[in-house]
């Protein structure tokens, strides 16, 4: 279907969805599976793309070789925004060059590396929940606790200095941006963070330690297995990924519980239920209004519909967590779910590397807070972003 005057498709959904605060089920999503699971929207770019919503679909452009993220972050193609789209880096590459380059950081996020780091993980989450403790009345938990961890375990495990968290933290939230702020902050943001990694790599260079980025330098100066761009938008990527969407994580998680009281009350009495929460909380959350865009190769046919070769698709993760097809009652918060096979970290060649690395975070962190604060609760309602490509909790008070 097309606007006649314009030759341009007709939009059969709204794209950004109409903002909500919170995590809970977004009503949009629920439509969009019943009435439309290929549904036609117009990007933040002026491109148009496919938004896909239902589980087996998600699954099915996640992981299909027809669906290409170079396409989308290279050439003349459909784009989200008109903003840098780091096209050297990971996210941006299919295989076998995203083969090539997960294979030299997998290493330092299998999970027998997560499950060593788990004690100093537990001691970080200690210390945080010291200086918790001591704070004023009410402490937000986002900038206390939800943020300073998991920036504290991604610049220890790549090498990057911690007293740079606040930076690293403004220009992360910029990176995630959909309608937010204009695209030239976006712009001056990724060529700020691209200057001070420039920068840190000459240090490392110089005097290399035990992580990741002295690893992936010696990829680049040894075996030249890695460009100095790709370098760069590997760092990027690492940090605005293994910090930003972890911390969004674990404030919407502590939200979600302090939320339903007797959530928290069971996780506090019956503490080894933690992994098992963190999984449901996971698919619960309703955390992604968007995802990484990708570009048919080839003629795709979808719940029916039919996507053309060049044109570009977005699969909605956070849909598919709640397909009523694949989950009982997914719209309910069950701790006691047993069958749970969520799409939170991803599926296919791009699912998140940094997944077991996550879980112990947020395992840890949930650990420590019922046992440090067995009576937590919410002094007012979180204070939530808006404008960005997740939802998540800016303060909870």
């Amino acid at each position: 279907m097309t606007d006649e005057e314009s030759g341009c498709p007709v939009p059969t959904a709204d794209f950004p969805l109409p903002h909500h605060d919170g995590l809970g089920p977004l009503p949009e999503l629920a439509a969009l599976r019943r009435d439309a699971p290929c549904a036609r929207v117009v990007l933040p770019s002026g491109d148009p793309a496919w938004l896909v919503t239902r589980y087996a679909d998600v699954r099915t452009v996640l992981a299909d070789p027809r669906f290409s993220r170079t396409r989308a972050t290279r050439g003349a193609g459909p784009r989200m925004a008109r903003v840098p789209t780091l096209p050297d880096s990971i996210l941006a590459a299919d295989p076998p060059e995203h083969t090539r380059l997960r294979k030299l950081v997998a290493p330092a996020f299998t999970a027998r590396r997560a499950e060593a780091m788990r004690a100093n993980v537990a001691q970080l989450v200690a210390g945080l929940l010291d200086e918790l403790a001591a704070h004023d009345r009410p402490a937000d938990l986002v900038a206390l606790f939800a943020r300073p961890l998991p920036l504290a375990v991604i610049c220890d495990l790549l090498g990057v200095p911690r007293r740079d968290g606040d930076l690293l933290d403004a220009w992360c939230d910029t990176l995630r941006n959909l309608t937010a702020i204009a695209d030239t902050e976006v712009t001056t943001a990724v060529d700020e963070m691209t200057g001070y990694l420039t920068e840190l790599v000459t240090a490392k260079r110089r005097h290399p330690g035990n992580d990741v980025l002295s690893t992936l330098i010696a990829a680049r100066d040894e075996g030249d297995r890695l460009s100095q761009d790709e370098l760069i938008s590997f760092c990027l990527v690492l940090l605005a990924g293994g910090y930003g969407t972890t911390a969004d994580r674990l404030a919407g998680m502590v939200h979600l519980l302090l939320d339903e009281p007797r959530l928290y009350q069971r996780l506090r009495d019956e503490p080894e239920m933690v992994p098992k929460a963190v999984e449901e909380l996971l698919r619960y959350a309703q955390t992604n209004v968007q995802a990484n865009l990708r570009v048919a190769t080839e003629e795709v046919r979808l719940s029916g519909v039919t996507i053309a070769e060049g044109e570009a698709v977005m699969a909605v993760n956070s849909s598919a967590n709640h397909d009523e097809t694949v989950f009982d009652t997914p719209d309910l918060l069950d701790l006691d779910r047993d069958r749970n096979p969520h799409l939170g970290f991803g599926h296919g060649a791009h699912h998140c590397v940094g997944a077991q690395v996550a879980r112990v975070q947020l395992q840890a962190a949930l650990t420590g807070l019922l046992h440090r604060f067995p009576r937590l609760r919410a002094a007012a309602p979180p204070v939530w972003k808006a404008g960005l490509k997740t939802r998540a909790p800016a303060a909870c008070p």
